[in-house]
């Protein structure tokens, strides 16, 4: 060896150096094929350098600390994107260097080279960012650089490379320097090379100076407004579902309506003067952050930042450069007058000067105020109180949404009046206004402090005041005492009820309506509207309280995550044999005092609930769900039956009702419908009050789906254990699988006359959802997800099932998913063109969660989960469920229908199918083995596996990039961490390129496929365990390995091939191969020719594109010692070190290869051409 290095050294020669470089232009580097985490995966060929502080990062989603790094990346300005960022955060700034290196560029074929790149620098800690050059191993500092916080978005850097014009070896270096603190995060994306005639400018269209002929951003844009104008920007970076979003911009005094848009922000001029409302929007309710991304937008007037969010629900409003008074967030100012000691005292009186103002009012004491418009306002009056943020606010005409409010029921008239009980400190936002105008916008208002609350303050008597501050004397009464007080008494007024009768379509969009029992569907519906009104007649409050002291008097398991009181009011409409339709159902989101008799005074509102003795709660018939959905009910006489705590169940404090027979209220209707099915509807005067079958006045017993009266048979028990349980759902799932299962009222749960998943997810539905209500220790026993019939399709939610990846050799084939407007509880298909042996769920959400169920030798699929987790939502083609069949049937495997697909609620969505049929495919088996000359250990018996063992190995083949001939579907293979990561005789040495050629006409490729080498010599797929497949009919054929820096080998005789697995042997004599000396015995091992950097079909070591120069090349040019690790050509011996001198360097190999002695000899590549 000694020997052979002094001959290297000697015919050190001149000739063109070629290395592994890009030389294809333009070359653009959006770090898309890069591995997201820390620190990630790099490709093609990005190095993090050795020797500095820190590491450059992949990275999405943003930076894990606030207020520096981006959100979104520049490519794509969304969350998904990918970018570079190295993190100051734990890096004990300042000065700590991260450098990052390019892959080499051969720019000898531009002639007017430049390198453009995206940065971000946002921190008030920044450091500094540089661009040095590495110029075949030189390093030249500092050609570029940017210091300090560049703001919220991404910049332009750019780099004339013309200086360097005919350089082969040009390596961009990026290296970042940490600030002062952890707030110096810095990133980078989409690096440029290649020609380009350089026009510096603004490329923003927004901007005043925007430039089209500009094609680098040098950070100029000017976005100022004419006189009178100010300049609105809106940025918005997307979440996972884009599609999701809408917002606009509006003028707050007029309505109209100034920019809106979806995915992308907007800058524009306005009015200086104008009243701006900003809202965003979610079509899902779950805003744009953080669950599926961490979106973001922001609001600058003239550069000053409104408003940054993106947590919310279905929307979020911003009012901004409006007047005082405006909108919640411009409040006008309250100054109040001092308390005293004595009671009442008027804190403040105002005037309002516009249609609807709004104040922000803190009570300085707890205790009981008026908030007034009696005896200074002659006109019609309103009042709200919300003691909830601005953003949360539901407003609306009525007084549905508010904390307090009052519209004509404070008892003066039309002049609106608020009594309640405040807490000291809580800031509420008072909204004063008339109705439709009628006070012109003026109206004087006054707050009035009463006194704190004084009562007995012993929660051990029965009269204890819950709302006291101010204990009474000798005034609590001992439980047990026969002066206590009988208790409140709840009424349903019949009267409120029939006079507010109303039939109206209502066009239903709120997914929650239906889930929360206000329909029966969603779209057009036809409801018979009304009004509620519930009184306390009794002589003490009915006390409910706040969800935070009295927890057991609250749910917030339903659909809009609200903190509802259970058992406000039930809406039940029983035909005339007794059967109840479930066509309507309210929960308490408020119970307040909306008004009270003379003598009386209000006291609860939504922060503390409750109905003061001789007041009442109204949800009048234009309040969302107070009416039942009649859109399905057939011509008949019905009675609608009103009724309230109707389970008998006592307040926070313990106090029953004098009377429970009086908490109903009912009214008979007769509906009717015309030719065209339009109802209509009028009242029975004649109206029996309701008895149940036992013959009890408003009882609640009923009759059970087998028709016996208060039977024990509950609807979905298929166990017939009396319970609704995971078993009935696996019954249900067991039963259609068997084909042993008709429908009748007992278990057609949706009542459609099918047995299907439907029936099953419901029931899932069933118990999951009244489980969980049980555990929240509500003492509402009102189970309604398990009374059926119920369910409907919902009409918003569309989900789509494909087919992929066949495999013939595995015999498997996937089910794709997409659903990106629903989580997915259950699915029911059919397959056709195969019988299936079993199915494994593929969706990572629902691992240990999902049952999926299959007949041996059938075709129908249902996966269910019995644990009510749903499958994510996915915008994009997912795998669902892997198919493993028993035989093929027919020319197509195809989605032969879907029964049903059912959302995270049990209702049915509506299904498609595309790309449901894969065409079955010929498939030819063969196992290739061969050795690696450089890599093979002929001591050892195998071949080495440094490359993986050093993360070197691509996950995507490299064959395609590096121009060999792909055929018949070859190229594009990838291969997972789970197989690199595997040790030991199946390791993975590197990939392979296996072709099958012509019999008669070898130069022929037929098809091919980029497998993976494992240690022993096997070929496999890039799975790690198949056979390489190949789409072509059985028959005889040249099987060839290939491989990127080794000649390639060809069996010199024809193979036949067919669908079970053939072996091809290259590492013995005994397999002949086609040429002379293709091969390189290794003590008998025969293995393929190391040495071809060049990629071509010659060995040589010096003279014109020889293999060695290259390897200098690699290392710097310059000084033959150093050492370059990555995944080269130029890595000859697969060590993952390019190295031209010292120990198992790779220079040597090629002479070796070529005879050792006469370095002008050369080998030649024997596959036919």
């Amino acid at each position: 060896m000694k020997a052979i290095a002094a001959t290297l050294l000697a015919v050190f020669v001149t000739g063109t150096m070629h290395a592994q470089c890009v030389s294809s232009y333009p070359s653009s580097e959006p770090f898309t094929s890069f591995t997201v985490g820390t620190d990630g995966t790099l490709a093609n060929n990005w190095t993090n350098e050795t020797g500095d502080d820190l590491q450059w990062w992949v990275d999405k989603d943003g930076t894990p600390t606030a207020n520096t790094g981006p959100t979104g990346d520049h490519t794509t300005g969304n969350t998904e994107g990918v970018y570079l960022y190295t993190s100051a955060a734990g890096s004990n700034s300042p000065n700590k260097t991260a450098i990052v290196q390019s892959p080499c560029y051969s720019i000898g074929s531009l002639s007017s080279p430049v390198v453009t790149f995206w940065y971000h620098m946002r921190g008030s800690q920044q450091g500094s960012l540089f661009l040095d050059l590495n110029v075949n191993g030189s390093i030249i500092q500092n050609v570029w650089s940017a210091t300090g916080d560049k703001g919220y978005y991404w910049k332009q850097g750019w780099l004339n490379l013309t200086p360097y014009v005919g350089q082969g070896n040009v390596r961009l270096r990026f290296r970042a320097v940490t600030g002062s603190g952890a707030l110096s995060d810095l990133a980078l994306d989409d690096v440029f090379v290649g020609n380009l005639n350089a026009n510096l400018g603004c490329t923003d269209p927004s901007a005043a100076n925007y430039s089209a002929l500009a094609n680098i951003n040098n950070g100029s844009c000017i976005y100022s407004c004419p006189a009178e104008q100010s300049r609105v920007r809106i940025d918005l970076v997307a979440d996972r579902y884009p599609s999701e979003i809408s917002w606009t911009l509006k003028n707050g005094s007029t309505g109209a309506t100034l920019a809106n848009g979806t995915t992308q922000g907007t800058s524009l001029c306005v009015p200086s003067n104008a009243c701006l409302v900003f809202r965003i929007n979610d079509s899902y309710g779950d805003g744009i952050c953080c669950g599926y991304g961490n979106g973001l937008y922001r609001v600058f007037l003239n550069d000053v930042l409104v408003r940054e969010g993106g947590a919310y629900g279905s929307y979020e409003e911003t009012a901004f450069n409006c007047p005082p008074g405006f909108s919640c967030s411009t409040p006008l100012p309250l100054t109040l007058a001092p308390i005293g000691t004595t009671f009442p005292v008027t804190l403040a009186t105002v005037t309002t000067t516009s249609i609807e103002s709004w104040y922000d009012f803190t009570p300085p004491q707890t205790g009981a105020y008026t908030i007034t418009t009696c005896g200074t306002n002659s006109c019609d009056t309103r009042l709200w109180l919300y003691d909830m943020q601005c953003g949360q606010l539901n407003l609306s005409n009525g007084i549905e949404g508010a904390t307090f409010g009052d519209d004509n029921d404070g008892g003066c008239g039309l002049q609106a009046v608020v009594n309640a009980n405040m807490s000291a400190g809580v800031v509420h936002h008072l909204r004063v206004g008339d109705n439709a105008g009628a006070c012109n916008g003026v109206v004087t208002v006054s707050i009035i402090y009463n006194g704190p609350v004084v009562g007995c303050m012993n929660t051990l008597s029965c009269n204890f005041e819950p709302l006291a501050t101010v204990a009474c004397a000798d005034c609590c009464i001992a439980i047990g005492d026969p002066e206590c007080p009988t208790g409140p008494d709840l009424i349903m007024s019949s009267s409120a009820l029939s006079s507010s009768l109303a039939l109206a379509n209502m066009t239903i969009t709120d997914a929650c309506a239906p889930v929360e029992g206000c329909t029966r569907g969603l779209g057009s519906r036809e409801v018979i509207r009304f009004t509620t009104r519930i009184e306390n007649i009794g002589i003490t409050d009915y006390y409910i309280g706040s969800p935070s002291s009295q927890p057991q008097m609250f749910s917030n398991q339903n659909c809009h995550g609200h903190n509802h009181y259970q058992g406000y009011a039930d809406y039940i409409l029983f035909d005339q044999n007794g059967v109840a339709l479930p066509v309507g159902f309210k929960n308490g989101f408020c119970v307040i005092d909306v008004g009270c008799y003379p003598g009386n005074t209000a006291q609860y509102g939504c922060s503390n609930m409750g109905i003061s003795k001789g007041c009442y709660d109204i949800y009048s018939s234009g309040t969302t769900c107070n009416w039942i959905d009649i859109t399905d009910v057939e011509p008949g006489v019905y009675t609608l039956v009103l009724r309230t705590n109707w389970q008998r169940r006592p307040d926070a404090l313990g106090r029953h009702e004098q009377d429970y027979t009086n908490n109903f209220a009912q009214v008979c209707l007769d509906i009717t419908r015309n030719a065209q099915g339009v109802a209509s509807f009028s009242v029975v005067t004649e109206c029996e009050a309701y008895v149940d079958c036992l013959g009890q006045s408003y009882g609640d017993a009923r009759y059970d789906c087998t028709g016996v009266c208060n039977g024990p048979v509950k609807r979905g028990d298929l166990s017939g254990d009396f319970i609704q349980n995971p078993p009935d759902a696996m019954t249900y799932v067991s039963s259609i699988i068997g084909e042993d299962i008709s429908p009748t009222p007992c278990n057609d749960l949706n009542e459609d006359g099918e047995i299907t998943v439907t029936d099953a997810a419901l029931m899932v539905n069933c118990y999951t959802q009244r489980d969980i209500h049980n555990q929240q220790g509500v003492g509402v026993d009102y189970h309604p997800w398990c009374e059926f019939p119920r369910g409907y399709l919902s009409t918003p939610d569309t989900v789509t099932l494909s087919l992929a990846n066949l495999d013939p050799v595995n015999k498997t084939v996937d089910v794709m998913i997409t659903n990106p407007s629903c989580l997915v509880l259950g699915y029911e298909f059919d397959l056709g063109g195969l019988t299936i042996q079993s199915a494994q769920n593929l969706a990572p959400s629902l691992v240990n969660f999902i049952s999926v169920s299959t007949a041996l030798g059938g075709a129908k699929v249902i996966g269910l989960s019995l644990v009510d987790s749903s499958l994510v939502r996915n915008t994009a083609p997912t795998p669902l469920v892997r198919i493993n069949y028993l035989n093929i049937t027919g020319p197509n495997i195809c989605i032969a229908s879907i029964t049903d697909i059912v959302n995270k609620d049990a209702n049915d969505v509506i299904t498609r199918i595309s790309s449901g049929c894969l065409a079955v495919p010929n498939t030819l088996a063969v196992s290739p083995k061969v050795w690696l000359d450089g890599a093979y250990d002929d001591v050892a018996g195998t071949m080495r596996d440094d490359l993986r063992a050093t993360s070197r190995i691509p996950n995507s083949e490299p064959y395609t990039a590096l121009g060999f001939t792909q055929a018949a579907g070859g190229g594009g293979e990838t291969v997972s961490n789970a197989v690199l990561n595997i040790t030991g005789s199946n390791a993975v040495v590197d990939w392979v390129l296996v072709e099958l050629r012509d019999a008669a006409s070898p130069h022929a490729i037929l098809a091919t496929r980029c497998a993976l080498l494992q240690r022993d010599g096997d070929i496999v797929d890039a799975d790690g365990s198949s056979p390489v497949l190949f789409p072509l009919s059985p028959g005889n054929y040249r099987v060839a390995v290939r491989h990127r820096n080794h000649f390639g080998i060809m069996s010199n005789a024809t193979v036949a091939l067919g669908s079970t697995t053939t072996v091809v042997d290259f590492r013995t004599n005994a397999t002949s191969t086609w040429g002379t000396n293709a091969r390189k015995s290794i003590n008998g091992a025969m293995a393929m020719w190391a040495g071809n950097t060049h990629v071509d079909r010659s060995l040589l070591y010096t003279g014109e594109d020889n293999d060695r120069d290259p390897i200098l090349v690699v290392i710097g040019g310059v000084v033959p010692t150093g050492v370059v690790s990555g995944y080269y050509l130029e890595d000859v011996n697969l060590s993952g070190d390019v190295k031209y001198t010292g120990i198992a360097n790779d220079r040597d190999l090629i002479l070796l290869n070529i005879g050792g002695v006469v370095p002008t000899n050369s080998l030649t590549e024997q596959l036919p051409q």
